[in-house]
């Protein structure tokens, strides 16, 4: 009998064909895994950054014009940059398309303390299925700070943070905290001054 057609000969064909299978299954999960890696939004990786206790991303408004846009319900809401720790850099516009809500805020603010538990979880309620997106944005204050502060509350939206206060500035922010509840369109649906409630949240983000 030929070697060809002994026993021997088709378990090294069969492994042969189980190893070529197996090789594709992994260049296959390779391609995806570095597919949804590129397509990863900056602001979502503001997450993971936070997370590992890193540099935060800055806000400014460099290059920005803003001149039919206001902090007020009715207008287009006031765009801005997101400088990221690694280099790149996103903005408000690049998120049109999805709901958006930016809270400013700071560590020493006893109303900032009180609504975050509230703001974590509508984020984790509402960010899969509606494709919510909340920016939590420092009134200026050291990384060291905002870290404290991130892993105390269990912050799980992205954090940054406005050194020069610009955006503040731009959102005519004087009293903190403030929220702004954005639409899809980029259009201010809602400004909340002060501490925002459970039910107050809901009512606005609906």
């Amino acid at each position: 009998m030929s070697d060809r057609y002994s026993p021997s000969s088709r378990s090294g064909k069969q492994r042969q064909a189980m190893a070529v299978l197996l090789l594709g299954v992994l260049v296959a999960m390779v391609t995806i895994v570095l597919a949804l890696r590129d397509n990863a939004s900056p602001i979502g990786e503001a997450v993971a950054i936070q997370q590992d206790g890193g540099r935060f991303p800055v806000i400014s408004l460099q290059n920005i014009t803003n001149g039919n846009t206001s902090p007020s319900a009715g207008h287009p809401a006031p765009n801005f940059v997101i400088h990221m720790p690694d280099g790149s850099t996103t903005t408000l516009a690049d998120l049109k398309g999805k709901p958006v809500v930016i809270n400013i805020w700071a560590t020493w603010c006893p109303p900032c303390r009180m609504e975050m538990p509230h703001l974590v979880r509508a984020y984790e309620t509402y960010k899969e299925d509606d494709g919510l997106v909340i920016i939590a944005v420092d009134d200026a204050e050291s990384d060291q700070a905002v870290a404290s502060f991130v892993q105390e509350h269990k912050l799980t939206m992205p954090v940054v943070i406005d050194h020069s206060g610009e955006l503040l500035r731009a959102y005519k922010t004087q009293s903190l905290p403030s929220s702004f509840f954005i639409d899809r369109n980029g259009v201010i649906q809602v400004r909340w001054i002060g501490m925002l409630t459970p039910d107050a949240l809901e009512r606005s983000l609906k």
